[in-house]
């Protein structure tokens, strides 16, 4: 049996988490740092030389810099002190585990709706914590609360490169085929026209630099020039001057992940690999889990659609955006997925089988066929998704 069948249940998550990790044995990254060969993990996607490398490298040190409070670290929101505190698993740029899962909060009636946002919004932070009832600082409204797993940015650049139109054309709101699924495109008004979402658990985020300037501003307080696209802090109330980041350090980090590369297959030899991988297809994973969408380069080998999906039971209570519904997700790229345990927007299974056993709703007949197969097969699949 896989190795990934195993192992215990996740049992609870706390607010510890919130805790800044120390990372035991994460890489140091200096001058002498070396850069890892192109196509490998936390290497470049494409080799690069002259003022290319030299920027990348300058991105991967504005990516692992500490920020200190003299340098606007903070205020308002804290959940770490640099971009690599939370993705460092298992290299710079990559995905993050349970201590360093983020937290958001809202009301849902006890469940019976509908959702509402609290004063301040849904994000939990060091310096914004929980309204959870019965504690001082609380007012008791919040009676909801999400936990957030940390997702890989290897080959996050890559994604840009797919076009709105390939996105676009796996969009079936209404099931007009039959099959249960229902994956819709989340569409983001940005400055009068209406861009994809392509980044964040609920696709939230259009582009890398949007992503970057949110993550900067609402993970580690820092403020940003103004882009003119509404994402990142502009001003704080701290001390600093605003921006509390040059462009220059933002077009550095920028420049690091749009040419980070993707996670590469582990390249196993084992026959059960492509028996598993043809399955994948025929039980109906790849019908989300769409092995490649067309890119700039080339094919995309993410597994994903990028689409917005329901997996939950009708009971599930969690966040609802404009658009993303509570249950909404969008598809998580399975490239890499060996490696990023974890699994599922909030870290709740430990196992790629837990995982598969917690799809419900639009992947219900893909779970009731994954549970249908031999044992042999099952294991020839998990073997495949451990090739990813």
């Amino acid at each position: 049996m896989s190795i990934l069948r195993r192992g215990t249940r996740l049992l609870t998550i706390t607010l510890a988490a919130l805790t800044i990790s120390t990372f035991v044995g994460a890489e140091v990254i200096d001058d002498d740092t070396p850069v890892p060969p192109a196509g490998t993990p936390g290497g470049p996607t494409v080799p690069l030389t002259g003022a290319d490398l030299e920027q990348w490298i300058r991105g991967r040190k504005v990516f692992d810099r500490d920020w200190r409070l003299d340098q606007g670290l903070g205020t308002p929101e804290l959940n770490a002190d640099s971009c690599r505190s939370c993705h460092h698993h298992p290299v710079i740029g990559a995905a993050g585990q349970l201590d360093t899962n983020v937290f958001r909060f809202g009301a849902d009636n006890n469940g019976n709706g509908p959702f509402v946002d609290l004063p301040g919004g849904q994000i939990a932070s060091k310096l914004r914590r929980v309204d959870v009832p019965g504690r001082e600082d609380a007012n008791g409204a919040a009676d909801v609360f999400e936990v957030r797993q940390t997702p890989s940015l290897l080959g996050i650049g890559l994604l840009e490169t797919i076009p709105e139109s390939a996105i676009l054309a796996n969009e079936d709101p209404f099931d007009t085929d039959g099959d249960g699924v229902r994956g819709v495109a989340r569409m983001i008004a940005i400055g009068g026209a209406f861009e994809v979402g392509r980044y964040g658990w609920k696709a939230q985020i259009p582009t890398v630099s949007d992503f970057l300037r949110d993550a900067v501003s609402e993970e580690i307080g820092i403020t940003l020039p103004d882009d003119g696209r509404g994402f990142g802090l502009l001003t704080d109330s701290d001390p600093v001057p605003d921006p509390e980041i040059v462009d220059a350090d933002f077009d550095d980090a920028l420049f690091f992940l749009m040419n980070l590369a993707p996670p590469p297959r582990a390249g196993g030899t084992d026959p059960a690999i492509p028996q598993g991988e043809a399955l994948f297809s025929t039980i109906g994973c790849a019908t989300c889990h769409i092995p490649t969408l067309p890119g700039a380069g080339g094919p995309v080998p993410l597994y994903s659609d990028l689409l917005l999906h329901d997996i939950h039971p009708a009971e599930f209570r969690g966040m609802a955006e404009p658009d993303a519904p509570v249950g909404m997700y969008r598809t998580p790229p399975l490239w890499g997925v060996r490696d990023t345990s974890p699994y599922l927007h909030d870290g709740s299974a430990t196992t790629l089988e837990d995982a598969i056993l917690r799809h419900g709703d639009e992947a219900l007949n893909a779970r009731t066929n994954y549970e249908q197969l031999t044992a042999g097969e099952q294991d020839a699949l998990l073997l495949f998704l451990e090739d990813l």
